[in-house]
């Protein structure tokens, strides 16, 4: 990707802004005071879809929480480098630490670079398809673990490896080495929040039974290979900024209301399935 810094902000598409019917209570707790609007994918990852009057204010402090570590460590470097929305724009720092070696021998140690030539990692994890749409029971890796990651390099101002290049001979350094911030475990349950927040937008406030609540309230992620999973492939890239749709996975299992997911879709990131809850019968 060899962009100049403005065309590379501008790379990635708008994401449709909706806004959903007012719900009236917390969607996850169900109280009915100091209610705000819920962002179903964060603002600060670009979501313009709002479920209003529907997160109670202990609720959405527990989600921002979660959210926060997402956007701010996992996704911070990423939403810089593609100038996603901020209510602190501002106050993105002007350099950023990169890890480097002066020597062969030497330990590694960190030198502020200007964030115009800094060289961002992308990381998502991969997963396997959640046990509920699959049938399949996953044996290991049940919690917050992931063993492979989607990991693409990106550079504002040049091509990432020719940046690195460019980089070493700059500093004087032997070797420098980008870093990205694997938080599975928040990065879970913002997808719990996002499919349950999405379905209780396409079919309504208690009409399914909700199977993320306890999770999502408690962060109880040891089983979330049952819920939560995903495309351990690529699919192809999208001209879209992000993909949210109720799933069509579940032919064999019409009872399960799951969600579609997938995060800057336009770079060709991993796709993500969670199961948000059961219909309820007739």
């Amino acid at each position: 990707m060899k962009l100049s810094s403005q065309r590379l902000k501008d790379y990635l598409p708008e994401h449709p802004a909706k806004t959903y019917d007012s719900v009236g209570c917390c969607i996850y707790c169900g109280n009915n005071t100091d209610l705000s609007d819920e962002h179903i994918i964060p603002y600060g990852f670009g979501g313009r879809m709002v479920l209003p009057q529907s997160s109670c204010e202990s609720c959405s402090g527990l989600t921002s929480e979660f959210e926060r570590t997402c956007l701010r460590t996992m996704f911070g470097p990423l939403r810089m480098l593609y100038d996603l929305p901020s209510r602190r724009r501002k106050d993105r720092p002007k350099t950023l630490l990169l890890k480097v070696k002066y020597k062969p021998g030497d330990d590694w140690t960190r030198l502020p670079v200007n964030r115009e030539e800094y060289p961002f990692l992308v990381l998502f994890p991969y997963f396997v398809m959640p046990d509920l749409l699959s049938g399949y029971e996953t044996a290991s890796n049940r919690g917050a673990v992931a063993k492979k990651f989607w990991i693409r390099g990106a550079s504002v101002a040049r091509g990432f490896f020719e940046n690195m290049n460019d980089l070493i001979a700059d500093l004087g350094v032997h070797a420098v080495m980008p870093e990205a911030d694997a938080q599975v475990d928040a990065f879970c349950l913002m997808l719990a929040k996002i499919g349950h927040a999405y379905a209780v937008a396409e079919l309504g406030n208690g009409n399914f039974e909700p199977l993320l609540l306890d999770l999502i309230l408690k962060k109880d992620l040891s089983n979330r290979a049952d819920f939560i999973g995903g495309l351990n492939y690529d699919e192809a890239p999208l001209n879209s900024l992000h993909e949210l749709s109720l799933d069509d996975h579940t032919c064999n299992r019409p009872n399960l209301v799951s969600v579609r997911v997938r995060f800057l879709s336009k770079l060709g990131t991993p796709t993500y399935y969670v199961v948000a809850g059961r219909h309820q019968k007739l």
